[in-house]
């Protein structure tokens, strides 16, 4: 980690190559930096915490651009055993996100005030979990919920505002896991809480009509980043 490069260096390369610890296993990921005015000091953050699987960091490039697009520095990442990243069937993969979370916070020209989780599928249930580790290192300034997998008891554990967008056709019924859910935050929390279901959009948000990333899902979560 370079520790005194300038900001300005930063953004003329808008992406940050890193390596980094995880729980016994070398990690890889990356910084990405939105192209901005001349003169911006800091940035607001998306930390992506992603879905099981073998996907690596590119696969969640959509919701990177999302996040630059909304004005926000993106931290994304190789889980153990995907991309760059090592393999090890020893150590924790939650340490691991917590490690990431905290290399990402210690980036140049983050404002770690403003750090938003992006959690997707399993990582909804990570979040969930071991919301307290995350919070010690930094209490997120909100979270988006992709796909959620928490339920009306399980999403009181994240204490700050969220965003839960479900597709219409995941296999979890978004009547639980979104309104639900969303409605029970609000109760429980009162930091706010909104959701959003993306008509005919599979458990990955992609829309059957097109084939591609669901277009009202893309709006929407880049619409709450720009809100608060």
């Amino acid at each position: 980690m370079v520790v005194n490069q300038t900001l300005e260096s930063v953004n003329a390369d808008r992406t940050r190559e890193l390596i980094f610890a995880g729980d016994g296993v070398r990690l890889a990921g990356q910084v990405d930096y939105p192209s901005v005015p001349t003169g911006k000091q800091t940035f607001p953050l998306v930390f992506l915490l992603h879905h099981a699987g073998c996907v690596n960091r590119r696969g969640y490039e959509h919701y990177a651009q999302m996040g630059m697009d909304a004005g926000y520095a993106v931290f994304r990442w190789d889980k153990r055993g995907t991309g760059r990243s090592g393999a090890g069937g020893r150590g924790s993969t939650i340490q691991d996100a917590v490690n990431a979370y905290e290399i990402a916070l210690e980036q140049p020209g983050i404002n770690r005030r403003k750090v938003v989780i992006v959690a997707q599928g399993a990582g909804t249930g990570i979040l969930g979990s071991a919301y307290g580790l995350f919070a010690r290192v930094q209490q997120p300034y909100g979270v988006v919920l992709v796909t959620n997998m928490l339920d009306e008891t399980a999403v009181q554990a994240i204490d700050t505002q969220i965003q839960i967008v479900m597709g219409q056709n995941d296999w979890n019924p978004w009547q639980k896991y979104g309104q639900a859910a969303c409605d029970a935050h609000l109760a429980h929390c009162k930091h706010g809480a909104s959701f959003y279901v993306a008509p005919e959009a599979d458990r990955m948000l992609i829309d059957s009509r097109t084939e591609t990333f669901h277009a009202g899902a893309r709006r929407v979560i880049q619409e709450w980043l720009e809100s608060i």
